[in-house]
């Protein structure tokens, strides 16, 4: 066609309607909705994903209760249909949901509503405290309340029941140590429960006397049972409703999953009927009792247990044990006696031989097994019945674990990575004011002062960390662990350096411990623990970057969102 020519009316509509088809192509192709769109995208986030072929992205896609893409903006776009929800990030850090390894939760839950002593310095400030609790909770009932320090009351690191009577005499109080094992009672308590002179110290716990054979209100270890079997039990609702207001309390902090160190089968129970309720946004593992003179039926019921629990939220399969007690009370198993008295090295609350028999026949039945170990000696005993177990039943993927491991011998730590042990750490136990005071070091001397909380020995040895609270021992808000983890100073900064420095962890790995180790010692690694596609929607987005703030600004952090099996669980208000 020569210049200046037009183009025939025939073409020029051909051309236009040509035009028209590729523009209509166009807009289909951008437009068509993906085959399975998300019910929910994250985007513009600093996701850190514990996962080292992948650390970090900055968007997620969940369908249902997994994930199912992980990768930048622009890839998770593709996963999004006209009624996926999109949350903006607005460069927020995320991780996986954390996993508390090591919890009591219903006792936990209970604790909200009773008598906090936790952080009371003084004599003077416990007072206070329960005069002031008593005055608005009138009447004749129970005073109960728990987190009193051994540090208060140095040099004898106990308690007396007059400093309780001085302030409430004319009903019983029962107040817990903030580590479970030395309950404080007054006198009212006492005689409730007929506690006298006369009275003989139970298996495993002591009624500690005065010079004239008088118990003075501090009761050690299974003593306590002889008054708190008289404190009235809540009911099945009150029990709910404790566990709905420690539910809301998790979520806050970002905690998707626990490990509950006590409670059995009428705990999961609980648990079940929440979930049957659709309450339920904790995945929960339960532990049943390892005890003295277990049977095989006793065996087999936890067997059962485990077998009926296949749901994803309430699982049981683990026994949990006590080789010994505390430190401060001079109940923990230790290989040499105590440095402030020789006259005392701890019990072991079973012989070893007994040990290993129940180790070896509760292994044999395919079940895990954790040990509460605190002196070095119970770590040791606890290592000798894993290593026995291990050799009488062959080959297996076991994960054992010890629980809290104060002190150790330097030659045990290399012994976790060849069993493939977890190493069951509360990071808040070695917190300075607490752990740093005058009583637990003074009971265990120099020497072993260098391995106390030795989380460094311990992951250098081959143990796999796994971290968590004890909650109600310390609080369940895991920012303040990683903090103390990876700094064991004060919030204030003391002592300057650490306490024992050498022990410290890196964020990185209080981080996996919080998650992917606190997963692994479930068994649970291939379901979360990470955010990887396939996985489950179990993630947090802090108010604040771990990374990018001061370390002593970590306690301060709180969940922003926290997403359980892909349901948004907990909004922080801005």
């Amino acid at each position: 066609m020569k210049s200046g020519q037009r183009l025939p009316c025939t073409a020029f509509l051909a051309a236009l309607l040509l035009l028209v088809a590729c523009v209509a192509s166009l807009h289909l192709a951008c437009s068509q909705e993906p085959a399975q769109p998300a019910d929910l995208v994250l985007v513009n986030g600093r996701i850190y994903t514990v996962n080292p072929a992948q650390p970090w992205t900055e968007a997620v896609a969940i369908r249902g209760d997994r994930i199912v893409a992980v990768g930048t903006n622009d890839e998770i776009a593709r996963h999004a249909g006209s009624a996926t929800r999109r949350i903006d990030l607005g460069g927020r850090l995320a991780l996986p949901g954390l996993v508390d390894s090591h919890i009591h939760f219903l006792s936990g839950s209970h604790s909200l509503s009773q008598l906090d002593l936790n952080g009371a310095a003084t004599v003077a400030e416990i007072q206070q405290r329960l005069r002031d609790y008593a005055r608005t909770h009138p009447g004749t009932g129970w005073i109960i309340g728990r987190g009193w320090n051994y540090t208060t009351f140095v040099p004898s690191g106990l308690p007396h029941r007059k400093q309780i009577d001085e302030i409430v005499a004319d009903r019983p109080v029962l107040l817990e140590a903030y580590d479970g094992h030395t309950q404080w009672a007054n006198t009212a308590a006492l005689k409730a429960a007929g506690v006298t002179r006369t009275t003989s110290d139970p298996r495993n716990g002591k009624i500690v006397r005065d010079g004239n054979g008088e118990p003075t209100g501090a009761l050690q270890e299974s003593a306590g049972s002889l008054v708190e079997r008289l404190v009235p039990q809540p009911s099945r609702e009150e029990n709910l409703a404790a566990l709905r207001a420690g539910l809301r309390e998790a979520a806050a902090v970002g905690l998707t999953s626990i490990v509950n160190a006590s409670g059995g089968t009428d705990e999961m129970e609980l648990y079940a009927e929440l979930e049957r309720r659709g309450e339920l946004t904790l995945r929960t593992y339960t532990a049943m009792r390892l005890r003295s003179g277990m049977t095989a039926a006793d065996f087999d019921a936890a067997v059962a247990a485990h077998e009926r629990s296949a749901s994803p939220w309430v699982r049981a399969g683990i026994l949990k044990g006590f080789i010994d007690g505390v430190i401060e009370g001079h109940t923990a198993a230790m290989l040499e006696p105590y440095a402030d008295d020789p006259s005392k090295k701890g019990e072991l609350n079973f012989t070893p031989e007994e040990l290993n028999r129940l180790v070896t026949e509760a292994d044999r039945r395919g079940l895990q097994i954790m040990i509460h170990a605190i002196g070095d000696r119970g770590v040791r005993v606890t290592l000798d019945a894993y290593e026995a177990a291990a050799k009488a039943n062959g080959a297996r993927d076991r994960r054992y674990r010890i629980e809290h491991i104060e002190t150790i011998a330097a030659s045990d730590a290399t012994r976790f990575g060849p069993l493939k042990t977890v190493a069951s750490f509360q990071p808040l136990h070695a917190y300075p004011d607490i752990s740093a005071g005058g009583v637990w070091p003074r009971n265990v001397g120099p020497e072993r002062l260098e391995r106390a909380f030795a989380w460094r020995l311990a992951a250098d040895g081959g143990a796999r960390l796994a971290f968590g609270s004890d909650w109600p021992v310390v609080t369940l808000n895991p920012f303040e662990g990683i903090e103390n983890a990876i700094t064991r100073e004060t919030k204030d900064g003391q002592p300057a350096g650490g306490w024992i420095p050498r022990q410290k962890v890196s964020l990185e790995e209080a981080i996996a411990a919080y998650t992917i180790g606190g997963a692994w010692a479930q068994f649970r690694e291939r379901d979360f623990g990470s955010v990887e596609t396939g996985k489950l929607a179990d993630l947090v987005v802090l108010t604040a970057d771990l990374f990018r703030i001061p370390p002593h600004e970590i306690h301060k952090t709180r969940a922003w969102l926290t997403i359980a099996g892909g349901r948004i669980v907990h909004t922080k208000a801005e």
